[in-house]
């Protein structure tokens, strides 16, 4: 696994709130400003490719899913935090939290 961009996280926090979404739905989320539905859209793809969400054909769209669990990525970055910035010492981790 590897680390989203800021604007994929959102993408999949979104994503993880509504479970299974269209990419307007995923849109219809964010506040004013909206991003471009060509950039959402753009977004969704890579993190397809990157094998965070998988799509299934209904009519003439897609409808997206994750495949990585909220949780799953949540332990995924608590441990990166802990090896990256703390040499792997909870101790010190949970001190700083």
């Amino acid at each position: 696994m590897e680390r989203l961009t800021p604007a994929e996280e959102q993408v999949m926090l979104k994503l993880w709130q509504l479970q299974k979404a269209a990419v307007k739905d995923i849109q219809e989320l964010y506040k004013n400003p909206k991003p471009a539905y060509n950039t959402t859209s753009t977004i969704v793809r890579i993190l397809e490719r990157k094998k965070f969400i998988k799509h299934q054909s209904v009519g003439r769209g897609y409808i997206y899913a994750p495949k990585v669990t909220r949780e799953k990525y949540r332990e995924f970055l608590v441990n990166h935090l802990l090896e990256n910035y703390f040499d792997g010492d909870k101790q010190a981790f949970v001190a700083n939290i």
